[in-house]
């Protein structure tokens, strides 16, 4: 097992006053993950894209005590915009009238008498990744209407030509910098290029572009296969991506999905503890009207927020060798000499990967309405695209390649894929096809014994011992520390405090 040693963050110069923001990794609420692009108000109209919407859920991240813990932001996604047409006589981006009737400076208004933050959404490419009118050859004007309508922050998506993204993102970065008003720039540049490997991201540039934060890789879905992939990418690619996350440049996980009633208990916790250790973004994906009790306590316990929140900014990572490992050590070095301690019971499904068969005659393929087996791997997970195909030809051409595990189809359009280890992801307009011995089969789940051994963390002699889930001291060992009964999927989340040499 490797020692846990710091590492030097990466000190970047250029557009400074940029990145004088976001010195700790941003917290709050954003749309997407349950609300997506809602905007039937008439059949829907306590959960469209919307002002009231939005109050909403500011009225209740300000009374359910989110931001007095820290998560003050409601940042509103895609689909707010007018569609037609798509700017006003001025060249201004404008709100959609029926939806937002008082206008978004009134809405942002409204949110900071609540003490939130103004969160909005565009993208790098002519139109949202919704089909709205987006910031591409407008960043300029587009920086300067948000910073009038009191914007505080900015998720900028890319939704369009990848060649683009490169002096996009940079001038974005400076017209935000120009607009007069400090706004939090992240940017989902880094999701669209390079297939995920991380190895090859250029994050130098991304700070030096402005970039406070940014999406690295595939949109976080409500179930665990997606959640669980997550983990294991940035565990996988931790010796890439620690250099480059500090104070005002984070990595983002995505969405937190506790409270979303997604997944478990344990799920949630771990989650937490992981994105905390990371020094992921907090920015929760449900709806804070409908939380329970109990994610509520994870969200609010403070123990875990302190950990996201450490003024060091150095980023924590996995010590346990491979994703492979059912029973994982995550850490990080804390600003007081403790170190943060994650013991992940993984567990889970065995996956499944190509070559499949048969390659032809194939038969019983599983269907999905309303989604579709997911790959993992993120944009290197789809083998192709394909367009005017009947359904008989798309699982044809999937039959007779063995890397193909099944597609995902839409009125003739689709995307083969080559494993099926990310779960369903639901998407309403799309059918799945998936072949039966491509879906991963369960491994008995179970409680587990994890034990970390402090040497491995450079801790010597006596270690304190603080359980953040039980918000108590544990006691003071030598030697080891062994969380008994980790349930499955779950994580102990501990702070270690002791002698490092």
């Amino acid at each position: 097992m490797h020692r846990f040693l710091p590492t030097l963050l990466l000190i970047a110069t250029g557009v400074s006053a940029r990145n004088s923001l976001a010195r700790t990794p941003p917290m709050g609420w954003m749309s997407w993950e349950l609300f997506r692009c809602d905007v039937d108000c008439t059949n829907d109209p306590q959960n469209c894209i919307s002002s009231s919407l939005y109050r909403a859920q500011t009225d209740a991240l300000a009374s359910g005590g989110f931001v007095a813990a820290g998560y003050t932001g409601i940042h509103a996604d895609d689909c707010w915009e007018q569609k037609q047409p798509p700017r006003d006589a001025h060249g201004n981006l404008v709100p959609n009238a029926t939806r937002f009737p008082e206008g978004m400076a009134a809405l942002g208004a409204y949110m900071h008498s609540k003490g939130a933050s103004f969160g909005l959404y565009t993208a790098e490419s002519p139109s949202t990744c919704g089909g709205y009118p987006a910031s591409a050859n407008h960043e300029m004007e587009d920086a300067k209407t948000f910073a009038g309508w009191g914007v505080d922050y900015m998720k900028v998506d890319g939704c369009g030509p990848a060649g683009y993204y490169k002096g996009g993102y940079r001038a974005m970065g400076e017209a935000l910098e120009a607009s007069g008003r400090d706004i939090v720039y992240s940017c989902s540049w880094p999701a669209y290029i390079n297939n995920g490997n991380e190895s090859l991201q250029p994050f130098g540039e991304f700070v030096n572009d402005g970039c406070n934060l940014w999406r690295n890789y595939k949109d976080i879905q409500c179930n665990w296969a997606s959640l669980g992939d997550i983990i294991d990418h940035w565990g996988d690619y931790g010796e890439a991506l620690v250099p480059a996350a500090g104070p005002g440049h984070w990595h983002d996980m995505d969405m937190l999905l506790i409270g979303a009633h997604c997944i478990s208990t344990a799920e949630e916790q771990t989650q937490m503890a992981i994105w905390a250790i990371s020094a992921s973004p907090l920015i929760m994906g449900n709806d804070l009207r409908n939380v329970s009790a109990t994610s509520r306590a994870i969200l609010l316990n403070k123990d875990a927020i302190a950990v996201s929140q450490d003024p060091l900014g150095q980023m924590g990572r996995r010590i346990s060798n491979t994703s492979a490992d059912p029973h994982q050590l995550w850490a990080r070095n804390l600003a007081d000499g403790q170190v943060a301690v994650a013991l992940y019971n993984k567990q889970g499904t065995q996956p499944v990967f190509p070559p499949f068969v048969p390659t032809s005659n194939c038969q019983g393929w599983n269907h999905q309405q309303g989604g579709y087996y997911e790959a993992c791997g993120g944009p290197a997970g789809n083998l192709d695209s394909f367009t005017g195909l009947t359904l008989e030809q798309a699982t044809a051409e999937c039959c007779a390649n063995p890397r193909c595990a099944g597609f995902s189809f839409s009125e003739g359009a689709g995307y083969y894929k080559e494993n099926a280890n990310c779960g369903i992801h639901k998407s309403a307009g799309y059918d799945g096809y998936t072949r039966p011995n491509a879906i991963p089969s369960a491994i008995p789940s179970a409680p587990a014994d994890i034990t970390v051994e402090f040497a491995d963390l450079n801790l010597f002699g006596e270690v304190e011992v603080f359980d953040i889930w039980d918000q108590k001291i544990v006691g003071t060992m030598e030697g080891s520390y062994t969380a008994r009964a980790v349930p499955f999927h779950g994580s102990a989340f501990l702070r270690l405090k002791g002698t490092k040499l």
